[in-house]
């Protein structure tokens, strides 16, 4: 079983409009409303690849009972902790005559303490059962990254794997105090990580072996729409896939990938393989109009456009 943990979890909201007038009113040509978060977006896209998944977080408000319900027509299992204020919403705007989208980002209901003990407490019975632990997404206000680390030791306790994928400023106060299987930085306003340029060839190693250093098993850097770099101890892999067409989704993208790699290394061990399958995955969910992968079929064969290629 993988748990992911969604502390922010959001309404994606996606707004398509032919183009926008700023100052203006605008209508939307057509829209939809989907769960979201970087933990959710992962564990909707295991589950299509057929792997047990188990979403966790916080949840609150009238729109609980469709956003878990949402999760479980697609196969992921909830075990959210209910707090007393709704769920955020994150405004996508996509114009589809610019071929430009745009995001609007919700901050989120604070957590208070007895919330955060009835998760704490959750987890705990869920981890005995669990393989791997996949945490994503913003933090709510209430919470900081020592929160993170004691999820990573009572993870560590019971011998589970947990991927990180956050943003740099979460995720270097969760280094050094343990192992972690997978880290994955969140790169979505910057091409930095910890100084090293990632969209410059020359520093993704140098990136990644700042990020092993600190006690990674692999390393995971995005670069531009569909590039990746993938690195651990004594190897490394980059690789790219090609986006044809302008009615593209960008949403979810990264995560798909994450999970796409996940779910094929867990089987493999090879980081090469895991990548084009990851690859072919992320391709899926940028030509499907959700925030995940449209089918295993269809990322099995979309990894076949994916170039990839050993670089140490």
């Amino acid at each position: 079983m993988i748990v992911t943990v969604t502390l922010n979890p959001a309404f994606d909201h996606l707004l398509f409009f032919s183009e926008i007038s700023m100052g203006k009113l605008n209508r939307a040509v057509s829209t939809l409303r989907m769960p979201g978060g970087k933990g959710i977006n992962v564990a909707s896209s295991l589950a299509v690849l057929g792997e047990e998944v188990v979403a966790t977080g916080f949840l609150g408000g009238q729109g609980s009972r469709s956003f878990e319900g949402s999760l479980r027509k697609i196969g992921v299992t909830t075990s959210f902790t209910y707090i007393d204020q709704e769920i955020r919403t994150d405004f996508y705007i996509i114009e589809e005559k610019k071929n430009r989208q745009s995001l609007l980002i919700e901050e989120g209901s604070s957590i208070e303490l007895r919330y955060l003990n009835s998760f704490k407490a959750n987890f705990k019975r869920l981890l005995p059962s669990a393989k791997l632990v996949e945490i994503g997404g913003s933090l709510p206000k209430g919470i900081t990254p020592d929160f993170i680390k004691e999820l990573i030791l009572s993870a560590e306790k019971n011998k589970v794997k947990v991927v990180l994928n956050l943003q740099e400023s979460i995720l270097k106060e969760c280094l050094g105090s343990t192992s972690l299987f997978i880290l994955c930085p969140d790169l979505r306003e910057t091409c930095c990580i910890f100084g090293e340029d990632v969209c410059n060839p020359a520093s993704r190693p140098k990136a990644a072996q700042w990020l092993l250093n600190k006690g990674a098993e692999i390393v995971i850097l995005k670069y531009g729409d569909l590039g990746y770099f993938v690195a651990k101890k004594d190897e490394a892999w980059e690789g790219e896939v090609g986006i044809e067409g302008s009615n593209v989704i960008m949403i979810g993208v990264r995560d798909g990938m994450l999970a796409g790699f996940i779910h094929n290394y867990l089987k493999t061990n090879d980081i090469g393989e895991a990548l084009k399958f990851g690859l072919g995955a992320a391709l899926s969910t940028a030509q499907n109009k959700m925030n995940y992968l449209h089918s295993k079929k269809q990322a099995e064969e979309l990894c076949l456009m994916a170039k990839v290629r050993k670089i140490a």
